[in-house]
């Protein structure tokens, strides 16, 4: 398929990524990844399983959503893709820590995402 054959149905994902952003966002800012995990990957069942190309054009969808609401924030991406896609909320999350001096910095990925543990100097799966 083309760009432009790509171009409706990613709209359409869009179209799903921003009805579920105020629930991810909200309970992104009031709970703990434990709970906020658990709420989502029980919620998720109901949402489709995207092949590959249906799972790329999903990512596709929440990086336009996220560059437009300030981008930036890998947590915020990993939690909306386990949000609608049963393959992703059946898949391990992760949070990687690096410690340099004072400042602590991170990145957040489900595992089909395929960031490295490597990278950082430890991680924590859920």
């Amino acid at each position: 398929m083309n760009q432009w054959g790509e171009l409706l149905p990613t709209l359409l994902e869009v179209c799903r990524v921003l009805g579920s952003l105020p629930r991810v966002e909200s309970a992104r800012r009031c709970q703990g990844p434990r709970p906020l995990l658990e709420g989502l990957r029980r919620r998720a069942r109901s949402a489709p399983k995207r092949d590959p190309r249906g799972r790329e054009r999903l990512r596709r969808a929440i990086r336009w959503v996220d560059a437009w609401i300030g981008g930036g924030n890998c947590y915020r991406r990993s939690l909306l893709e386990i949000a609608l896609d049963r393959g992703a909320a059946a898949e391990p999350f992760l949070m990687g820590f690096t410690l340099a001096g004072e400042q602590l910095s991170g990145h957040a990925w489900v595992a089909a995402e395929g960031s490295s543990q490597a990278n950082y100097q430890f991680t924590v799966q859920l």
